[in-house]
């Protein structure tokens, strides 16, 4: 596997993304995107996920993530399907309590992650964000304002991209503020479904 916590050198988000979203949240389409980085600890693969107490509480986020398939230095949007790997679900954990303090992206285990999938086509992936059952979240990469291939051109003018690197590249409207025990569920038709609880360290 070239993404995981002992290969990815870097998470990089990226919001807010999707035209309904900025909507909802009063954000002009004029506002460029806002970039932040996520330690490679916070990825992890398991139907339960391990956060620290001290996390407080956190919202969880669908998004499709971008998997980087080898190292890439100022590409053009031409040629950025040529080093992607492929695409994964992703559930991008923020740290509600701690967006003043700079740690809403530090902790480990914040980035729920599935499968490797190749597509043909990233802008054409639907998204959907299920709590207890309940859909929460839904979107469609087609609704982003930036996109995957824009955005692994705009990475690669500002940082070096390595083989592993994992782009999350933004959540539909309502986001939401879950609880520990949860069932969280990531589901997409071109993507899969990814399920997982969350466990709060004691």
């Amino acid at each position: 596997m070239i993404y995981g916590r002992d290969v990815t050198r870097k998470v990089i988000c990226i919001g807010p993304n999707f035209r309904a979203f900025r909507e909802e949240k009063g954000i002009t389409n004029e506002e460029e995107l806002s970039l932040s980085l996520k330690s490679p600890e916070s990825l992890t693969f398991g139907d339960t996920v391990h956060v620290s107490r001290e996390m407080g509480a956190f919202i969880c986020e669908v998004e499709m993530a971008v998997i980087i398939g080898r190292d890439a230095k100022n590409v053009s949007e031409s040629e950025a399907a040529s080093v992607i790997a492929g695409y994964a679900l992703a559930n991008d954990m923020t740290a509600a309590d701690h967006f003043v303090d700079g740690r809403l992206k530090m902790y480990d285990e914040m980035t729920p992650i599935g499968p490797l999938v190749e597509l043909r086509d990233p802008s054409d992936v639907e998204l959907e964000l299920w709590v207890n059952g309940q859909r929460i979240q839904q979107g469609h990469t087609s609704e982003m304002l930036f996109a995957p291939l824009w955005q692994v051109a705009h990475l690669s003018r500002i940082m070096t991209l390595r083989r592993g690197d994992v782009i999350l590249s933004g959540t539909p409207a309502n986001p939401q503020v879950c609880q520990a025990g949860d069932l969280i569920e990531l589901r997409s038709r071109q993507l899969g479904t990814l399920r997982h609880t969350v466990v709060v360290e004691p």
